[in-house]
């Protein structure tokens, strides 16, 4: 066997023998925001406080993410039940319904309040503003313009009724629970919100 075979061959080893260690490195990494988050508002961490809990250096998790907003997103999408599912009901009103008492689930708790520290670091930076929508927000906003749309056309709602002002009403006290921190989500408003959402769209409202 010749010497560039036996580099070759060893190369690939190296390769093969890295993937486990850069897949338990990255999930290291994931857990310990996620128990760093526990303890603190995103404000206080820090890329260094994250290195330090998961055992790993800086450069390896600038490796797969840009900033830490970065990766408090991906860890809360890994959570169970934060994924998108677009219900499916007879009409556009309980549709808008379930999709708000889903994104009430998803927000309550500790997930509200990472969602609440990638608001407010999106105030200084675009790229975690684009990473907001992007990654959070385009797969729950745009099922509920398309409701809020299907509604209007079959006369569930007004006709005249301006879709981004709808969207606004749907969302924005949700949001603002959500920044309002120990006064946010609680039982009351995730029971009855959903409900007096949809009868501001109504037609007999």
């Amino acid at each position: 066997m010749s010497l560039k075979t036996e580099q070759a061959q060893d190369n690939t080893s190296n390769k093969k023998a890295g993937r486990p260690r850069s897949k338990e490195s990255r999930k290291a990494i994931l857990n310990a925001t996620k128990r760093l988050l526990t303890h603190m508002p995103l404000s206080e961490l820090s890329i260094e406080a994250i290195a330090k809990k998961a055992g790993v250096g800086k450069t390896t998790i600038y490796r797969w993410w840009p900033n830490k907003a970065a990766i408090a997103m991906e860890t809360l999408l890994e959570q169970p039940g934060v994924q998108t599912i677009i219900p499916t009901t007879a009409t556009s009103a309980q549709s808008i319904a379930k999709q708000l008492e889903s994104l009430i689930r998803q927000l309550k708790g500790q997930n509200g309040r990472i969602i609440a520290g990638i608001i407010a670091e999106s105030q200084a930076s675009e790229d975690v503003l684009e990473l907001l929508y992007t990654a959070f927000l385009k797969d729950r906003v745009e099922p509920l313009t398309q409701s809020i749309e299907d509604g209007k056309a079959n006369g569930e709602f007004r006709a005249e009724l301006d879709t981004s002002i709808a969207l606004d009403m749907l969302l924005g006290p949700l949001f603002m629970r959500v920044l309002s921190g120990e006064h946010g989500i609680d039982d009351h408003f995730a029971t009855n919100f959903p409900t007096e959402a949809i009868k501001a769209l109504s037609r007999d409202s």
